[in-house]
C-alpha cells in the first residue's frame, strides 16, 4: 500500500506505475557538471495538475468515508492497531519536509540508481522526498500547497 511506503519515507512509485512519466529522466550538461534538465520536470505536468486540481477537502471527506476499509488493509500489512490515520499524516509530514531547491540540481551517475544527487544532504533524503525533488521546484511548491490543504482537512 502506497500509504505504508510513504509513511516510512519510501517511494510509493511501484504502486503507481500506471501514471509514471512516459519519457525518461533527463540531465543537462553545465560545464563539467550534470544537472537535472528542467525539461525533465515537464514529465510531471499532467500528474501535478491533476492532483492539485482535486479539492483537498473532498479527498479528506472520501478518505473518512473509506477509512474502515483502509484500516482493514493497513491491518493486513502487519499493523495490528489498524489505524491508518497516523501513517497518512506522517507521509504528508515527510513530503512537506522536502526542501525546495531552486538552483539547478546537480546529479552524478551511479551504478544502481542511474543518477544520484551530488549534494550529500539531498542524497540523504528519503526516497519519497527525492522523488518529489525530481519533479522540479514549481511542482514541489504546488504539491506542498495542496498537501497542506489536505493535512488541514484531515485534522
Amino acid at each position: 500500500m502506497a500509504i505504508d511506503q510513504a509513511s516510512n519515507g519510501g517511494s510509493p512509485a511501484r504502486d503507481f506505475k500506471v501514471i509514471a512519466p512516459a519519457s525518461p529522466f533527463a540531465t543537462a550538461r553545465r560545464g563539467t557538471r550534470r544537472t537535472i534538465d528542467p525539461a525533465s520536470y515537464q514529465r510531471y505536468d499532467g500528474l501535478v495538475q491533476t492532483v492539485t486540481s482535486i479539492d483537498a477537502s473532498n479527498v479528506a471527506r472520501i478518505f473518512k468515508q473509506i477509512r474502515p476499509r483502509l484500516n482493514d488493509a493497513y491491518r493486513g500489512l502487519g499493523h495490528p492497531e489498524g489505524n491508518v490515520d497516523p501513517a497518512i499524516l506522517k507521509a504528508i509530514d515527510i513530503l512537506l519536509d522536502t526542501p525546495v531547491v531552486k538552483d539547478p540540481v546537480e546529479v552524478v551517475e551511479s551504478g544502481a540508481a542511474g543518477w544520484e544527487f551530488a549534494d550529500p544532504d539531498l542524497e540523504e533524503l528519503t526516497p519519497s522526498q527525492k522523488q518529489l525533488l525530481r519533479m522540479g521546484p514549481a511542482h514541489v511548491d504546488a504539491l506542498k500547497v495542496w498537501l497542506r490543504a489536505l493535512q488541514a482537512a484531515l485534522q
